[in-house]
């Protein structure tokens, strides 16, 4: 293979890119055990509620599930972020472990614009993959599991409300830096609000 072959496979040499601040399996351990703690909690709560009936333990039960479902669903979210942008070959180091989102830094500039795609794409496929596992695994036989549904299914609505519009100028030639038109404050907050809506909703119907 020619040097200029090898130069177009490879832009950026293995030596040269940035190592990771912290390693993989180490923040995977961390946002293990901050899943395991955020389940534990639900589901006491849960069975709590569930058991006596008592309205504290319901408002306990419904409290956390709408932490939970967020705090799940930013872990679904952040993670499918990284995969994609890995898998794609963007350039993506790792955070320090002392800084909890976002996990990596993506070098808009140095990866090819098909890894910003990756990576936009990565966190809605995961974020969506979360509600869906918790509509098949978890029975909606109490206020709180459903409430938990309801809470992922609002972090969903927001992140992708927020996000599809880059994605889709992104698919459509713009560049990482323009994809984030009209990205502002207000809208964030809009969606977030969108979101919670969404969730309510889902939870009244069911």
């Amino acid at each position: 293979m020619s040097d200029a072959a090898t130069a177009k496979a490879s832009p950026i040499p293995e030596a040269a890119r940035p190592t990771d601040r912290t390693p993989v399996w180490k923040l995977a351990r961390r946002d293990g055990a901050i899943v395991l703690a955020a389940l534990s909690l639900f589901g006491a709560a849960d069975a709590w509620q569930v058991a006596t009936g008592l309205g504290i333990a319901s408002a306990l039960a419904f409290a956390d599930a709408v932490a939970v479902g967020i705090v799940l669903g930013t872990l679904a979210h952040e993670w499918g972020h990284f995969a994609g942008a890995r898998w794609s070959g963007g350039i993506a180091p790792t955070r320090d472990i002392r800084s909890l989102f976002p996990i990596f830094d993506l070098d808009l500039q140095k990866s090819d614009p098909a890894a910003f795609r990756a990576m936009s794409v990565g966190g809605n496929v995961a974020h969506w993959s979360l509600v869906l596992a918790v509509l098949a695994f978890l029975p909606l036989d109490s206020p709180g599991r459903v409430a938990l549904l309801a809470s992922t299914f609002g972090f969903a609505v927001s992140a992708s409300t927020t996000e599809f519009p880059i994605i889709g100028r992104a698919f459509r030639g713009a560049s990482p830096i323009e994809s984030f038109a009209g990205l502002t404050g207000d809208k964030l907050r809009r969606d977030r609000w969108i979101g919670a809506a969404a969730g309510l909703v889902l939870y009244a119907l069911i």
